[in-house]
């Protein structure tokens, strides 16, 4: 038993001097995935601009449940924006019960749970949408209308850009 003694000692000071650093935190506690981790080569194969993206909600804007990403076309007559929003805390039944979404169907992409909607913010803002369940959390791709398209181009294009970079997105549970 008394030569295990200094073992075990010198096990935990070099373990305790690997820790230099590291700050604790809660075991099990799930990190919300990066919208903005999306390879430029995965943002380049759907036919987006791989050198742009934008993170985040603006300058000074802060929405603390939810983290976003967007990603636009190549040239600078942009007709769209993809938006790539995640929430930790928010679900796809939420998405699927809110009364503000216009159009809603259940759909899958890949092997995973989705929901395609639609969305009109005041005379000229539309979107086409679809979260898709990921755990924990829902994902938002959303196509925002820069130029008037029509709805249908609009869900066409969010549904592609969805289908391809299903595989960027967190593995299912």
């Amino acid at each position: 038993m008394r030569k295990w003694v200094p073992a075990c000692v010198a096990v935990v000071a070099l373990l305790s001097g690997c820790g230099d650093g590291v700050e604790p935190h809660a075991v099990g506690e799930p990190t919300r995935w990066d919208p903005c981790s999306i390879t430029p080569e995965a943002i380049g194969a759907t036919g987006l601009d791989p050198g742009y993206r934008d993170e985040g909600w603006g300058d000074g804007i802060v929405v603390p449940d939810w983290g976003r990403c967007s990603f636009k076309p190549p040239g600078l007559d942009v007709k769209y924006f993809l938006s790539v929003e995640v929430s930790l805390s928010h679900t796809l039944a939420e998405t699927r019960a809110d009364q503000s979404r216009i159009d809603g169907q259940d759909i899958t992409i890949g092997d995973r749970d989705a929901f395609e909607y639609k969305t009109r913010v005041g005379k000229t803002g539309r979107t086409c949408d679809i979260a898709v369940e990921v755990e924990p959390g829902v994902v938002v791709f959303s196509v925002i209308d820069m130029d008037d398209l029509a709805d249908a181009e609009l869900c066409e294009m969010v549904l592609r850009h969805t289908q391809d970079l299903e595989d960027s997105l967190p593995a299912p549970v």
